[in-house]
Protein backbone atom coordinates (compact mmCIF):
# COMPACT_ATOMS: atom_id res chain seq x y z
CA UNK A 1 0.00 0.00 0.00
CA UNK A 2 2.86 2.38 0.78
CA UNK A 3 4.18 1.89 -2.76
CA UNK A 4 0.74 2.74 -4.19
CA UNK A 5 0.35 5.91 -2.09
CA UNK A 6 3.88 7.00 -3.05
CA UNK A 7 2.99 6.58 -6.74
CA UNK A 8 -0.21 8.59 -6.22
CA UNK A 9 1.73 11.42 -4.54
CA UNK A 10 4.17 11.51 -7.44
CA UNK A 11 1.36 11.87 -10.01
CA UNK A 12 -1.64 13.33 -8.12
CA UNK A 13 -3.42 14.84 -11.13
CA UNK A 14 -3.09 11.70 -13.23
CA UNK A 15 -4.25 9.59 -10.28
CA UNK A 16 -7.30 11.82 -9.79
CA UNK A 17 -8.05 11.62 -13.54
CA UNK A 18 -7.89 7.81 -13.34
CA UNK A 19 -10.22 7.72 -10.33
CA UNK A 20 -12.70 10.23 -11.80
CA UNK A 21 -12.84 8.43 -15.17
CA UNK A 22 -13.55 5.10 -13.48
CA UNK A 23 -16.03 6.72 -11.08
CA UNK A 24 -18.05 8.33 -13.87
CA UNK A 25 -18.12 5.16 -15.99
CA UNK A 26 -19.11 2.91 -13.08
CA UNK A 27 -21.74 5.29 -11.73
CA UNK A 28 -23.52 5.59 -15.07
CA UNK A 29 -23.17 1.84 -15.67
CA UNK A 30 -24.70 1.05 -12.28
CA UNK A 31 -27.58 3.45 -12.96
CA UNK A 32 -28.32 1.75 -16.30
CA UNK A 33 -28.03 -1.67 -14.62
CA UNK A 34 -30.67 -0.69 -12.03
CA UNK A 35 -33.00 0.72 -14.69
CA UNK A 36 -32.73 -2.45 -16.79
CA UNK A 37 -33.28 -4.81 -13.85
CA UNK A 38 -36.36 -2.88 -12.73
CA UNK A 39 -37.76 -2.86 -16.28
CA UNK A 40 -37.25 -6.62 -16.59
CA UNK A 41 -38.77 -7.05 -13.13
CA UNK A 42 -41.83 -5.01 -14.15
CA UNK A 43 -42.14 -7.00 -17.38
CA UNK A 44 -42.02 -10.26 -15.44
CA UNK A 45 -44.60 -8.94 -12.96
CA UNK A 46 -47.04 -7.88 -15.69
CA UNK A 47 -46.61 -11.20 -17.52
CA UNK A 48 -47.36 -13.07 -14.27
CA UNK A 49 -50.73 -11.29 -13.94
CA UNK A 50 -53.85 -12.65 -15.68
CA UNK A 51 -53.25 -11.56 -19.27
CA UNK A 52 -56.83 -12.11 -20.42
CA UNK A 53 -59.80 -11.92 -18.07
CA UNK A 54 -63.20 -12.96 -19.39
CA UNK A 55 -66.34 -12.11 -17.40
CA UNK A 56 -69.45 -14.21 -17.92
CA UNK A 57 -73.08 -13.21 -17.88
CA UNK A 58 -74.77 -14.03 -14.58
CA UNK A 59 -77.01 -16.67 -16.20
CA UNK A 60 -74.06 -18.59 -17.73
CA UNK A 61 -73.79 -22.02 -16.10
CA UNK A 62 -70.60 -23.39 -14.56
CA UNK A 63 -70.71 -26.36 -16.97
CA UNK A 64 -70.49 -24.04 -19.96
CA UNK A 65 -67.66 -22.10 -18.32
CA UNK A 66 -65.68 -25.27 -17.63
CA UNK A 67 -66.26 -26.48 -21.20
CA UNK A 68 -64.82 -23.21 -22.49
CA UNK A 69 -61.91 -23.54 -20.07
CA UNK A 70 -61.10 -27.03 -21.35
CA UNK A 71 -61.38 -25.79 -24.93
CA UNK A 72 -58.86 -23.03 -24.18
CA UNK A 73 -56.43 -25.36 -22.39
CA UNK A 74 -56.53 -27.83 -25.28
CA UNK A 75 -55.23 -25.13 -27.62
CA UNK A 76 -51.52 -24.46 -28.11
CA UNK A 77 -51.89 -20.81 -27.13
CA UNK A 78 -53.04 -20.93 -23.48
CA UNK A 79 -50.63 -21.74 -20.67
CA UNK A 80 -53.22 -21.87 -17.88
CA UNK A 81 -56.75 -20.74 -17.01
CA UNK A 82 -58.10 -20.11 -13.52
CA UNK A 83 -61.83 -20.14 -12.74
CA UNK A 84 -63.08 -17.49 -10.28
CA UNK A 85 -66.61 -18.22 -9.06
CA UNK A 86 -69.18 -15.63 -7.99
CA UNK A 87 -68.46 -16.41 -4.34
CA UNK A 88 -64.71 -16.00 -4.82
CA UNK A 89 -65.29 -12.76 -6.75
CA UNK A 90 -67.38 -11.47 -3.84
CA UNK A 91 -64.63 -12.34 -1.33
CA UNK A 92 -62.10 -10.46 -3.48
CA UNK A 93 -64.51 -7.51 -3.70
CA UNK A 94 -64.90 -7.46 0.10
CA UNK A 95 -61.14 -7.38 0.62
CA UNK A 96 -60.70 -4.55 -1.86
CA UNK A 97 -63.49 -2.48 -0.29
CA UNK A 98 -63.17 -3.46 3.37
CA UNK A 99 -62.82 0.21 4.36
CA UNK A 100 -65.97 1.27 2.51
CA UNK A 101 -69.09 -0.25 4.18
CA UNK A 102 -71.44 1.55 1.78
CA UNK A 103 -69.99 -0.27 -1.23
CA UNK A 104 -70.15 -3.58 0.63
CA UNK A 105 -73.86 -3.12 1.35
CA UNK A 106 -74.64 -2.37 -2.30
CA UNK A 107 -73.19 -5.61 -3.69
CA UNK A 108 -73.97 -9.31 -3.17
CA UNK A 109 -72.35 -12.42 -4.61
CA UNK A 110 -75.26 -12.85 -7.06
CA UNK A 111 -74.49 -9.56 -8.77
CA UNK A 112 -70.79 -10.21 -9.39
CA UNK A 113 -69.96 -12.32 -12.46
CA UNK A 114 -67.88 -15.47 -12.60
CA UNK A 115 -64.68 -15.17 -14.61
CA UNK A 116 -61.71 -16.95 -16.13
CA UNK A 117 -58.17 -15.61 -15.66
CA UNK A 118 -56.17 -16.75 -18.67
CA UNK A 119 -52.41 -16.79 -19.20
CA UNK A 120 -51.11 -16.95 -22.77
CA UNK A 121 -47.93 -18.80 -23.75
CA UNK A 122 -46.81 -15.76 -25.74
CA UNK A 123 -47.98 -12.11 -25.70
CA UNK A 124 -48.58 -12.38 -29.45
CA UNK A 125 -51.40 -14.90 -28.77
CA UNK A 126 -53.42 -12.41 -26.69
CA UNK A 127 -55.43 -10.80 -29.55
CA UNK A 128 -56.35 -14.23 -30.97
CA UNK A 129 -57.51 -15.50 -27.56
CA UNK A 130 -59.52 -12.31 -26.95
CA UNK A 131 -61.16 -12.50 -30.40
CA UNK A 132 -62.04 -16.16 -29.83
CA UNK A 133 -63.64 -15.39 -26.46
CA UNK A 134 -65.68 -12.47 -27.79
CA UNK A 135 -67.37 -14.82 -30.27
CA UNK A 136 -68.52 -17.25 -27.56
CA UNK A 137 -72.02 -17.16 -26.06
CA UNK A 138 -72.58 -16.14 -22.44
CA UNK A 139 -69.65 -13.71 -22.44
CA UNK A 140 -70.21 -10.31 -20.84
CA UNK A 141 -66.77 -8.69 -21.19
CA UNK A 142 -63.21 -9.57 -22.25
CA UNK A 143 -60.25 -7.63 -20.85
CA UNK A 144 -56.65 -8.15 -21.87
CA UNK A 145 -53.51 -6.10 -21.27
CA UNK A 146 -51.63 -6.57 -24.52
CA UNK A 147 -50.93 -2.84 -24.77
CA UNK A 148 -49.18 -2.77 -21.40
CA UNK A 149 -47.02 -5.78 -22.22
CA UNK A 150 -46.20 -4.47 -25.71
CA UNK A 151 -45.17 -1.09 -24.29
CA UNK A 152 -42.96 -2.72 -21.67
CA UNK A 153 -41.40 -5.04 -24.26
CA UNK A 154 -40.76 -2.08 -26.55
CA UNK A 155 -39.32 0.07 -23.76
CA UNK A 156 -37.12 -2.77 -22.48
CA UNK A 157 -35.84 -3.44 -26.01
CA UNK A 158 -35.03 0.26 -26.57
CA UNK A 159 -33.26 0.59 -23.21
CA UNK A 160 -31.32 -2.65 -23.80
CA UNK A 161 -30.11 -1.54 -27.25
CA UNK A 162 -29.27 1.94 -25.98
CA UNK A 163 -27.42 0.41 -23.03
CA UNK A 164 -25.29 -1.78 -25.31
CA UNK A 165 -24.28 1.28 -27.34
CA UNK A 166 -23.71 3.24 -24.12
CA UNK A 167 -21.51 0.52 -22.57
CA UNK A 168 -19.50 0.08 -25.77
CA UNK A 169 -18.85 3.83 -26.05
CA UNK A 170 -17.95 4.31 -22.39
CA UNK A 171 -15.75 1.22 -22.14
CA UNK A 172 -13.78 2.19 -25.25
CA UNK A 173 -13.49 5.83 -24.13
CA UNK A 174 -12.48 4.84 -20.59
CA UNK A 175 -9.85 2.37 -21.79
CA UNK A 176 -8.35 4.96 -24.19
CA UNK A 177 -8.17 7.59 -21.40
CA UNK A 178 -6.67 5.15 -18.90
CA UNK A 179 -4.10 3.92 -21.45
CA UNK A 180 -3.05 7.54 -22.07
CA UNK A 181 -2.72 8.22 -18.32
CA UNK A 182 -0.71 5.01 -17.78
CA UNK A 183 1.51 5.92 -20.73
CA UNK A 184 2.25 9.26 -19.07
CA UNK A 185 3.13 7.50 -15.79
CA UNK A 186 5.42 5.09 -17.65
CA UNK A 187 7.15 8.06 -19.31
CA UNK A 188 7.77 9.65 -15.89
CA UNK A 189 9.40 6.41 -14.70
CA UNK A 190 11.40 5.92 -17.89
CA UNK A 191 14.82 6.15 -16.20
CA UNK A 192 13.76 3.86 -13.36
CA UNK A 193 12.37 1.29 -15.81
CA UNK A 194 15.53 1.35 -17.93
CA UNK A 195 17.64 0.82 -14.80
CA UNK A 196 15.52 -2.16 -13.77
CA UNK A 197 15.87 -3.63 -17.26
CA UNK A 198 19.67 -3.24 -17.09
CA UNK A 199 19.63 -5.05 -13.75
CA UNK A 200 17.79 -7.96 -15.40
CA UNK A 201 14.26 -7.42 -14.05
CA UNK A 202 11.62 -9.23 -16.08
CA UNK A 203 8.67 -7.43 -17.68
CA UNK A 204 6.12 -8.60 -15.12
CA UNK A 205 8.22 -7.24 -12.24
CA UNK A 206 8.31 -3.85 -13.96
CA UNK A 207 4.58 -3.96 -14.73
CA UNK A 208 3.58 -5.05 -11.21
CA UNK A 209 3.49 -1.55 -9.58
CA UNK A 210 1.24 -0.27 -12.37
CA UNK A 211 -1.07 -3.29 -12.02
CA UNK A 212 -1.26 -2.85 -8.23
CA UNK A 213 -2.21 0.77 -8.71
CA UNK A 214 -4.84 -0.22 -11.29
CA UNK A 215 -6.33 -2.78 -8.89
CA UNK A 216 -6.41 -0.17 -6.11
CA UNK A 217 -8.23 2.40 -8.25
CA UNK A 218 -10.63 -0.23 -9.59
CA UNK A 219 -11.61 -1.29 -6.07
CA UNK A 220 -11.69 2.26 -4.66
CA UNK A 221 -13.85 3.71 -7.44
CA UNK A 222 -16.24 0.73 -7.26
CA UNK A 223 -16.76 1.09 -3.51
CA UNK A 224 -17.20 4.89 -3.66
CA UNK A 225 -19.69 4.55 -6.55
CA UNK A 226 -21.69 1.90 -4.72
CA UNK A 227 -21.81 3.90 -1.47
CA UNK A 228 -22.94 7.11 -3.22
CA UNK A 229 -25.46 5.26 -5.39
CA UNK A 230 -26.85 3.44 -2.34
CA UNK A 231 -27.29 6.76 -0.51
CA UNK A 232 -29.11 8.24 -3.52
CA UNK A 233 -31.27 5.12 -3.82
CA UNK A 234 -32.44 5.42 -0.21
CA UNK A 235 -33.34 9.08 -0.88
CA UNK A 236 -35.63 8.11 -3.78
CA UNK A 237 -36.84 4.90 -2.11
CA UNK A 238 -40.01 6.50 -0.62
CA UNK A 239 -41.04 7.67 -4.11
CA UNK A 240 -40.46 4.15 -5.49
CA UNK A 241 -42.50 2.65 -2.65
CA UNK A 242 -45.34 5.04 -3.44
CA UNK A 243 -45.14 4.28 -7.18
CA UNK A 244 -44.97 0.50 -6.63
CA UNK A 245 -47.44 0.44 -3.73
CA UNK A 246 -49.65 -2.17 -5.40
CA UNK A 247 -46.73 -4.43 -6.36
CA UNK A 248 -45.79 -7.07 -3.80
CA UNK A 249 -42.40 -7.83 -5.35
CA UNK A 250 -40.39 -7.65 -8.56
CA UNK A 251 -38.04 -10.43 -9.57
CA UNK A 252 -36.00 -11.75 -12.47
CA UNK A 253 -36.20 -15.47 -13.22
CA UNK A 254 -32.88 -16.95 -14.38
CA UNK A 255 -34.32 -20.45 -14.63
CA UNK A 256 -32.09 -21.88 -11.92
CA UNK A 257 -32.69 -18.98 -9.51
CA UNK A 258 -35.36 -16.32 -8.97
CA UNK A 259 -33.68 -13.05 -7.92
CA UNK A 260 -35.98 -10.66 -6.04
CA UNK A 261 -35.05 -7.04 -6.83
CA UNK A 262 -37.93 -5.27 -5.06
CA UNK A 263 -38.30 -4.82 -2.17
CA UNK A 264 -34.52 -4.46 -2.08
CA UNK A 265 -32.93 -7.71 -0.91
CA UNK A 266 -29.48 -8.60 0.39
CA UNK A 267 -28.93 -10.93 -2.60
CA UNK A 268 -29.64 -8.19 -5.15
CA UNK A 269 -27.51 -5.66 -3.23
CA UNK A 270 -24.61 -8.12 -3.04
CA UNK A 271 -24.96 -9.00 -6.75
CA UNK A 272 -24.96 -5.29 -7.70
CA UNK A 273 -21.86 -4.63 -5.58
CA UNK A 274 -20.05 -7.67 -6.98
CA UNK A 275 -20.86 -6.75 -10.61
CA UNK A 276 -19.78 -3.13 -10.06
CA UNK A 277 -16.51 -4.18 -8.40
CA UNK A 278 -15.62 -6.78 -11.02
CA UNK A 279 -16.46 -4.34 -13.83
CA UNK A 280 -14.33 -1.58 -12.28
CA UNK A 281 -11.36 -3.86 -11.64
CA UNK A 282 -11.62 -5.38 -15.13
CA UNK A 283 -11.58 -2.01 -16.94
CA UNK A 284 -8.76 -0.66 -14.79
CA UNK A 285 -6.49 -3.70 -15.07
CA UNK A 286 -7.29 -4.32 -18.76
CA UNK A 287 -6.35 -0.73 -19.63
CA UNK A 288 -3.12 -0.96 -17.63
CA UNK A 289 -2.18 -4.29 -19.23
CA UNK A 290 -2.72 -2.85 -22.70
CA UNK A 291 -0.65 0.23 -21.87
CA UNK A 292 2.24 -1.65 -20.24
CA UNK A 293 2.23 -4.26 -23.00
CA UNK A 294 2.61 -1.51 -25.59
CA UNK A 295 4.99 0.89 -23.86
CA UNK A 296 7.17 -1.39 -21.71
CA UNK A 297 9.30 -3.42 -24.09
Amino acid sequence: MREIFTAIKRTPYQSFATFFTLFLTLFLSLAVFFILTFLYGMLGYVESRPQVTVYFQTQTSENNIFKLKEQLLSSEKVLSAKYVSKTEAYEIYKKLNKDNPLLLEMVTSDILPASLEIFAKKPSFLPEIADFLKKQSGIDEVNFQKNIIDKLLSLTSIVRKTSIAFFAYFIITTIIILISITHFKIALKKDEIELLQLLGADRFYIKKPFLKEALFFGLLSSMVVFLIFSALFFVVRPYLQSYLSGVSNLSIDFGFYNLVIWPLTLEFTAASFLITTLFGVFISIASTLLATQKYIK
